[in-house]
């Protein structure tokens, strides 16, 4: 298994790409935190995971604060001694035209994306920069790689995490640390078909050359490839995953 010995912080984890990757994470051997706002539901994968066997510390965190992040990265060093992996997932998603983007909707989009995203890599990094290991992914989005028609406020916080990889990696390689990034095009998740109508959904099918959303499923298992070793020659890349939406 890839991950015996190997913990691994998955934040947005209560639902999601964020709970399919925890669960492939448990197949693999990792000890893991699923840590999510949603407390109660962050408790219930974790009690999956538990009674199956695993090892599984639940948190409740807001990744836009800053201090949450760093209560939730010391939690996990005090129940695990280590952090090996960082899955940066938590986020928030709205399609909306710009016009009916009011100033609160922007700063609340960019605070937990971005800012969410940057607190926590900045959380992490000294523990991994002395342990010399570390693997990053962060969860940047097809918007962040070619024009969608709606939803600049999730554009925009999604192409800086873009930002945030690529130049962390150039800072970090030199202490055996990956940064890498998965852009997702349209997913079927709950929080997807909250925010598209079915006639929406069946627009963006029409842009995917499989004719089909993708699945949590298929998040999970290129996070397992870019957490792993196997990918261990790999940084600052920006992994497209769309069904052939985007192939720019």
């Amino acid at each position: 298994m890839r991950f015996i010995n190997k913990v691994a912080i998955i934040t947005g984890a209560a639902s999601g790409f964020g709970k399919e990757i925890a669960m492939t994470f448990l197949k693999e051997g990792a000890e893991i935190v699923a840590a999510d706002i949603n407390f109660k539901a962050a408790e219930l994968v974790a009690k999956v995971i538990n009674d199956s066997g695993g090892k599984c510390l639940p948190i409740q965190v807001d990744v836009s604060d800053e201090i949450q992040v760093k209560n939730m990265v010391q939690e996990t060093i005090n129940k695990f001694s280590k952090i090996d992996i960082l899955i940066n997932n938590a986020g928030l998603s709205r399609a909306a035209n710009i016009q009916d983007i009011s100033l609160n909707d922007w700063n609340m989009m960019i605070k937990v994306n971005l800012t969410g995203n940057f607190l926590c890599c900045k959380a992490v990094i000294d523990h991994m920069i002395e342990r010399e290991y570390g693997k990053i992914v962060n969860m940047a989005s097809i918007s962040a790689q070619t024009g969608r028609p709606v939803g600049v406020d999730y554009s925009a916080s999604k192409s800086g995490i873009v930002g945030i990889t690529r130049t962390l990696a150039v800072q970090v390689a030199k202490y055996g640390i990956n940064v890498n990034a998965i852009a997702p095009g349209p997913i079927q998740t709950p929080l997807f078909n909250k925010n598209y109508t079915p006639e929406a959904i069946e627009r963006l099918k029409v842009t995917i050359p499989f004719k089909r959303q993708g699945e949590p499923k298929d998040i999970a298992n290129l996070a397992l490839f870019l957490a792993s070793d196997e990918s261990g020659w790999m940084t600052g890349e920006v992994i497209a995953i769309n069904g052939g939406a985007f192939m720019g």
